[in-house]
Protein backbone atom coordinates (compact mmCIF):
# COMPACT_ATOMS: atom_id res chain seq x y z
CA UNK A 1 0.00 0.00 0.00
CA UNK A 2 1.30 3.46 -0.87
CA UNK A 3 0.71 6.80 0.93
CA UNK A 4 -2.82 8.05 0.39
CA UNK A 5 -4.45 4.64 -0.07
CA UNK A 6 -7.17 3.84 2.46
CA UNK A 7 -7.09 1.10 5.07
CA UNK A 8 -10.33 -0.48 6.24
CA UNK A 9 -10.33 0.61 9.89
CA UNK A 10 -11.83 3.33 12.02
CA UNK A 11 -8.91 3.17 14.43
CA UNK A 12 -6.12 5.75 14.40
CA UNK A 13 -3.18 5.72 12.02
CA UNK A 14 0.02 4.67 13.83
CA UNK A 15 3.52 5.17 12.46
CA UNK A 16 6.12 2.45 13.01
CA UNK A 17 9.86 2.57 12.46
CA UNK A 18 11.95 -0.56 12.16
CA UNK A 19 8.99 -2.50 10.83
CA UNK A 20 11.06 -4.60 8.43
CA UNK A 21 13.07 -6.11 11.29
CA UNK A 22 12.43 -8.95 13.70
CA UNK A 23 10.68 -7.12 16.53
CA UNK A 24 9.26 -4.35 14.35
CA UNK A 25 7.55 -6.78 11.98
CA UNK A 26 5.81 -8.44 14.93
CA UNK A 27 4.72 -5.00 16.17
CA UNK A 28 3.25 -4.32 12.70
CA UNK A 29 1.33 -7.60 12.87
CA UNK A 30 0.03 -6.82 16.37
CA UNK A 31 -1.11 -3.33 15.38
CA UNK A 32 -2.99 -4.74 12.39
CA UNK A 33 -4.55 -7.49 14.49
CA UNK A 34 -5.92 -4.87 16.86
CA UNK A 35 -7.45 -2.87 14.05
CA UNK A 36 -5.01 0.03 13.73
CA UNK A 37 -4.07 1.57 10.44
CA UNK A 38 -0.30 1.32 10.11
CA UNK A 39 2.33 3.36 8.27
CA UNK A 40 5.76 1.74 8.23
CA UNK A 41 8.97 3.63 7.56
CA UNK A 42 11.53 1.69 5.53
CA UNK A 43 15.01 2.30 4.20
CA UNK A 44 15.70 2.08 0.49
CA UNK A 45 17.74 -1.07 1.11
CA UNK A 46 15.27 -2.75 3.50
CA UNK A 47 13.83 -6.16 2.74
CA UNK A 48 10.01 -6.23 2.91
CA UNK A 49 9.95 -9.99 3.54
CA UNK A 50 7.76 -9.81 6.67
CA UNK A 51 5.52 -7.01 5.38
CA UNK A 52 4.52 -8.44 2.01
CA UNK A 53 0.82 -8.92 1.36
CA UNK A 54 -0.29 -6.99 4.45
CA UNK A 55 -2.53 -3.88 4.46
CA UNK A 56 0.24 -1.49 5.44
CA UNK A 57 1.26 1.91 4.16
CA UNK A 58 4.95 1.77 3.27
CA UNK A 59 6.97 5.00 3.30
CA UNK A 60 10.67 5.26 2.48
CA UNK A 61 12.10 7.46 5.23
CA UNK A 62 15.42 8.87 6.36
CA UNK A 63 14.94 9.04 10.13
CA UNK A 64 17.49 11.80 10.62
CA UNK A 65 15.88 14.01 7.97
CA UNK A 66 13.38 16.49 9.47
CA UNK A 67 11.19 16.72 6.38
CA UNK A 68 10.99 12.95 5.97
CA UNK A 69 10.00 12.53 9.64
CA UNK A 70 7.29 15.19 9.38
CA UNK A 71 5.93 13.39 6.33
CA UNK A 72 6.00 10.08 8.20
CA UNK A 73 3.97 11.45 11.12
CA UNK A 74 1.50 13.57 9.16
CA UNK A 75 -2.04 12.44 9.99
CA UNK A 76 -0.94 9.94 12.63
CA UNK A 77 -1.96 9.72 16.28
CA UNK A 78 0.99 7.70 17.52
CA UNK A 79 4.43 6.32 16.83
CA UNK A 80 6.28 3.21 17.93
CA UNK A 81 9.95 3.94 17.30
CA UNK A 82 11.57 0.52 16.98
CA UNK A 83 14.34 1.28 14.49
CA UNK A 84 17.88 1.32 15.76
CA UNK A 85 21.38 -0.03 15.46
CA UNK A 86 22.48 -2.87 17.76
CA UNK A 87 26.01 -3.49 16.43
CA UNK A 88 28.32 -0.73 15.18
CA UNK A 89 32.07 -0.03 15.06
CA UNK A 90 31.81 3.41 16.71
CA UNK A 91 29.86 5.39 19.29
CA UNK A 92 29.13 8.02 16.65
CA UNK A 93 27.26 5.54 14.47
CA UNK A 94 25.22 4.44 17.49
CA UNK A 95 24.42 8.08 18.23
CA UNK A 96 23.34 8.75 14.65
CA UNK A 97 21.03 5.73 14.44
CA UNK A 98 19.67 5.63 17.99
CA UNK A 99 19.80 9.18 19.33
CA UNK A 100 19.52 11.55 16.39
CA UNK A 101 16.66 9.57 14.89
CA UNK A 102 14.76 9.85 18.18
CA UNK A 103 15.44 13.60 18.43
CA UNK A 104 14.31 14.18 14.83
CA UNK A 105 11.13 12.15 15.32
CA UNK A 106 10.32 13.97 18.57
CA UNK A 107 10.53 17.31 16.77
CA UNK A 108 8.30 15.99 14.01
CA UNK A 109 5.80 14.66 16.55
CA UNK A 110 5.67 18.04 18.25
CA UNK A 111 4.73 19.63 14.93
CA UNK A 112 2.28 16.92 13.82
CA UNK A 113 0.34 16.42 17.06
CA UNK A 114 -0.24 20.00 18.27
CA UNK A 115 -4.01 19.55 18.62
CA UNK A 116 -4.07 15.96 19.90
CA UNK A 117 -2.69 16.34 23.42
CA UNK A 118 -2.68 13.04 25.34
CA UNK A 119 -4.54 11.34 22.50
CA UNK A 120 -1.15 11.08 20.75
CA UNK A 121 1.62 8.86 22.05
CA UNK A 122 5.32 8.33 21.30
CA UNK A 123 6.56 4.87 22.33
CA UNK A 124 10.32 4.35 22.24
CA UNK A 125 11.62 0.79 22.07
CA UNK A 126 14.79 0.94 24.15
CA UNK A 127 16.68 -1.91 25.82
CA UNK A 128 17.67 -3.36 29.17
CA UNK A 129 21.17 -2.36 28.01
CA UNK A 130 20.23 1.26 28.77
CA UNK A 131 19.96 0.29 32.43
CA UNK A 132 23.02 -1.92 32.63
CA UNK A 133 23.65 -5.34 34.17
CA UNK A 134 21.47 -6.88 36.87
CA UNK A 135 21.75 -10.40 38.27
CA UNK A 136 19.17 -12.94 39.32
CA UNK A 137 19.57 -11.90 42.96
CA UNK A 138 18.43 -8.34 42.17
CA UNK A 139 16.56 -7.91 38.87
CA UNK A 140 16.47 -4.42 37.37
CA UNK A 141 13.44 -2.27 38.23
CA UNK A 142 12.46 1.08 36.82
CA UNK A 143 13.53 3.13 39.87
CA UNK A 144 17.11 1.86 39.77
CA UNK A 145 19.95 4.15 38.76
CA UNK A 146 21.10 3.48 35.20
CA UNK A 147 24.69 2.46 34.51
CA UNK A 148 25.06 1.15 30.94
CA UNK A 149 28.36 -0.58 30.20
CA UNK A 150 28.39 -0.52 26.38
CA UNK A 151 28.30 2.10 23.65
CA UNK A 152 25.00 0.61 22.50
CA UNK A 153 23.48 0.87 25.98
CA UNK A 154 24.69 4.44 26.40
CA UNK A 155 23.17 5.43 23.05
CA UNK A 156 19.79 3.96 24.07
CA UNK A 157 19.92 5.83 27.38
CA UNK A 158 20.69 9.04 25.49
CA UNK A 159 17.68 8.40 23.27
CA UNK A 160 15.54 7.99 26.40
CA UNK A 161 16.96 11.24 27.77
CA UNK A 162 15.80 13.03 24.61
CA UNK A 163 12.28 11.76 25.31
CA UNK A 164 12.44 12.96 28.92
CA UNK A 165 14.28 16.21 28.31
CA UNK A 166 11.20 18.40 28.48
CA UNK A 167 7.46 18.27 29.00
CA UNK A 168 5.64 17.14 25.87
CA UNK A 169 2.11 17.91 24.79
CA UNK A 170 1.74 14.22 23.89
CA UNK A 171 2.15 11.10 26.03
CA UNK A 172 5.53 9.39 25.98
CA UNK A 173 6.59 5.93 27.13
CA UNK A 174 9.72 3.78 26.97
CA UNK A 175 9.79 -0.01 26.72
CA UNK A 176 13.01 -1.79 27.71
CA UNK A 177 13.07 -5.41 26.49
CA UNK A 178 15.80 -7.84 27.57
CA UNK A 179 17.18 -10.52 25.23
CA UNK A 180 14.68 -11.29 22.47
CA UNK A 181 14.21 -14.45 20.44
CA UNK A 182 11.44 -16.00 18.39
CA UNK A 183 10.19 -16.60 14.86
CA UNK A 184 11.99 -14.36 12.30
CA UNK A 185 15.00 -13.90 14.60
CA UNK A 186 18.34 -15.28 13.43
CA UNK A 187 20.54 -14.44 16.43
CA UNK A 188 19.27 -17.33 18.56
CA UNK A 189 19.40 -19.78 15.64
CA UNK A 190 22.95 -21.06 16.39
CA UNK A 191 21.93 -21.75 20.02
CA UNK A 192 18.84 -23.72 18.99
CA UNK A 193 20.64 -25.59 16.22
CA UNK A 194 23.39 -26.61 18.62
CA UNK A 195 20.81 -27.82 21.16
CA UNK A 196 19.23 -30.06 18.51
CA UNK A 197 22.60 -31.80 18.34
CA UNK A 198 22.70 -32.17 22.12
CA UNK A 199 24.94 -29.27 23.12
CA UNK A 200 24.78 -25.75 24.49
CA UNK A 201 27.44 -23.29 25.57
CA UNK A 202 27.88 -21.08 28.58
CA UNK A 203 29.82 -18.01 27.45
CA UNK A 204 32.06 -16.92 30.30
CA UNK A 205 31.67 -17.62 34.00
CA UNK A 206 30.48 -14.37 35.57
CA UNK A 207 26.92 -14.16 34.29
CA UNK A 208 24.36 -15.67 36.65
CA UNK A 209 21.32 -15.42 34.39
CA UNK A 210 19.18 -13.43 32.01
CA UNK A 211 15.62 -12.50 31.19
CA UNK A 212 14.13 -13.63 27.89
CA UNK A 213 11.10 -12.50 25.89
CA UNK A 214 9.67 -13.93 22.69
CA UNK A 215 9.52 -11.17 20.08
CA UNK A 216 5.79 -11.70 19.60
CA UNK A 217 5.22 -11.04 23.31
CA UNK A 218 7.47 -7.97 23.28
CA UNK A 219 5.40 -6.69 20.34
CA UNK A 220 2.19 -7.22 22.32
CA UNK A 221 3.74 -5.31 25.23
CA UNK A 222 4.65 -2.39 22.95
CA UNK A 223 1.10 -2.12 21.62
CA UNK A 224 -0.33 -2.50 25.14
CA UNK A 225 1.75 0.53 26.14
CA UNK A 226 0.46 2.41 23.09
CA UNK A 227 -3.14 1.63 24.01
CA UNK A 228 -2.95 2.27 27.78
CA UNK A 229 -3.45 5.91 28.84
CA UNK A 230 -1.83 5.14 32.21
CA UNK A 231 1.37 3.91 30.56
CA UNK A 232 3.84 6.76 30.99
CA UNK A 233 7.53 6.69 31.68
CA UNK A 234 9.76 3.63 31.55
CA UNK A 235 8.78 -0.05 31.61
CA UNK A 236 10.76 -3.27 31.62
CA UNK A 237 9.18 -6.31 30.00
CA UNK A 238 9.84 -9.95 30.81
CA UNK A 239 8.04 -13.25 30.28
CA UNK A 240 6.91 -13.44 33.91
CA UNK A 241 9.43 -16.17 34.68
CA UNK A 242 11.80 -13.98 36.75
CA UNK A 243 14.89 -14.78 34.70
CA UNK A 244 16.77 -17.94 33.74
CA UNK A 245 20.00 -19.30 35.14
CA UNK A 246 22.20 -21.55 33.02
CA UNK A 247 20.51 -24.70 34.25
CA UNK A 248 17.06 -23.26 33.51
CA UNK A 249 18.22 -22.42 30.01
CA UNK A 250 19.60 -25.91 29.45
CA UNK A 251 16.32 -27.43 30.67
CA UNK A 252 14.31 -25.25 28.27
CA UNK A 253 16.57 -26.28 25.40
CA UNK A 254 16.11 -29.96 26.31
CA UNK A 255 12.33 -29.51 26.25
CA UNK A 256 12.63 -27.93 22.80
CA UNK A 257 15.02 -30.54 21.41
CA UNK A 258 13.40 -33.57 23.04
CA UNK A 259 16.78 -34.90 24.09
CA UNK A 260 19.53 -34.45 26.65
CA UNK A 261 21.57 -31.28 26.14
CA UNK A 262 25.10 -31.09 27.54
CA UNK A 263 26.69 -27.76 28.42
CA UNK A 264 30.25 -26.62 27.81
CA UNK A 265 31.83 -23.38 29.06
CA UNK A 266 33.54 -21.12 26.53
CA UNK A 267 36.01 -18.68 28.15
CA UNK A 268 35.54 -15.06 27.14
CA UNK A 269 39.28 -14.87 26.52
CA UNK A 270 38.74 -17.26 23.62
CA UNK A 271 35.99 -15.03 22.16
CA UNK A 272 38.27 -12.01 22.49
CA UNK A 273 41.05 -13.85 20.69
CA UNK A 274 38.71 -14.86 17.86
CA UNK A 275 37.45 -11.26 17.62
CA UNK A 276 41.05 -10.03 17.37
CA UNK A 277 41.84 -12.49 14.62
CA UNK A 278 38.63 -11.61 12.75
CA UNK A 279 39.66 -7.96 12.63
CA UNK A 280 37.95 -4.91 14.06
CA UNK A 281 35.51 -4.39 11.20
CA UNK A 282 34.26 -7.98 11.00
CA UNK A 283 34.08 -8.32 14.78
CA UNK A 284 32.07 -5.10 15.11
CA UNK A 285 29.45 -6.45 12.70
CA UNK A 286 29.21 -9.82 14.43
CA UNK A 287 26.36 -10.38 16.93
CA UNK A 288 28.72 -12.52 19.05
CA UNK A 289 32.20 -11.06 18.58
CA UNK A 290 31.58 -7.30 18.74
CA UNK A 291 33.03 -5.49 21.73
CA UNK A 292 29.66 -4.61 23.24
CA UNK A 293 28.41 -8.19 23.13
CA UNK A 294 31.50 -9.56 24.87
CA UNK A 295 31.13 -6.86 27.54
CA UNK A 296 27.49 -7.96 27.95
CA UNK A 297 28.69 -11.45 28.78
CA UNK A 298 31.34 -10.32 31.27
CA UNK A 299 28.93 -9.15 34.00
CA UNK A 300 26.56 -10.44 36.69
CA UNK A 301 23.62 -10.88 34.33
CA UNK A 302 20.76 -9.27 32.42
CA UNK A 303 17.61 -9.79 34.46
CA UNK A 304 14.66 -7.41 34.78
CA UNK A 305 11.33 -7.26 36.60
CA UNK A 306 8.31 -6.51 34.40
CA UNK A 307 5.64 -6.12 37.09
CA UNK A 308 5.27 -2.36 36.60
CA UNK A 309 4.26 -3.00 32.99
CA UNK A 310 1.63 -5.57 33.92
CA UNK A 311 0.20 -3.18 36.52
CA UNK A 312 -0.13 -0.32 34.03
CA UNK A 313 -1.31 -2.20 30.92
CA UNK A 314 -3.13 -5.31 29.74
CA UNK A 315 0.16 -7.18 29.32
CA UNK A 316 0.17 -10.36 31.39
CA UNK A 317 3.54 -11.90 30.61
CA UNK A 318 4.41 -14.16 27.76
CA UNK A 319 5.59 -17.58 26.67
CA UNK A 320 8.16 -19.32 28.80
CA UNK A 321 11.36 -20.17 26.98
CA UNK A 322 10.61 -23.89 26.54
CA UNK A 323 7.42 -23.03 24.61
CA UNK A 324 8.92 -20.12 22.70
CA UNK A 325 12.03 -22.08 21.72
CA UNK A 326 9.92 -24.96 20.39
CA UNK A 327 7.75 -22.62 18.31
CA UNK A 328 10.84 -20.83 17.03
CA UNK A 329 12.42 -24.12 16.00
CA UNK A 330 9.23 -25.03 14.14
CA UNK A 331 9.43 -21.69 12.32
CA UNK A 332 13.04 -22.36 11.33
CA UNK A 333 12.00 -25.70 9.87
CA UNK A 334 9.10 -24.18 7.92
CA UNK A 335 11.39 -21.48 6.49
CA UNK A 336 14.11 -23.98 5.60
CA UNK A 337 16.66 -22.23 7.81
CA UNK A 338 17.91 -25.39 9.52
Amino acid sequence: MTPGESQESSRPLIALTGGTGFLGSHIADTLLARGFRVRVSVRATSSHRWLEGKPLEIMETNLVDAQDCRRLLAGTAGLIHCAGLVAAPSAELYRLANVRSTETLLDAAGAAWTSLGDDAVFVLISSLAAHGPAGLDRPAVEDDADDPITAYGRSKLQAEAALNSRTRTFRTAILRPPSLYGPRDREFMPLLKLARRGWTARLGRRMTGLSLVDGRDAAAAAVDVLESPAARGTFFVDDGRGGYDWEDLRTALEAMAGRRVRRVTVPLALLRAVAFLAGRGRAARSPVLNRDRIADLDCAGWVCDGRRLTAATAFAGGREAAVGFRQTLEFYREEGWL
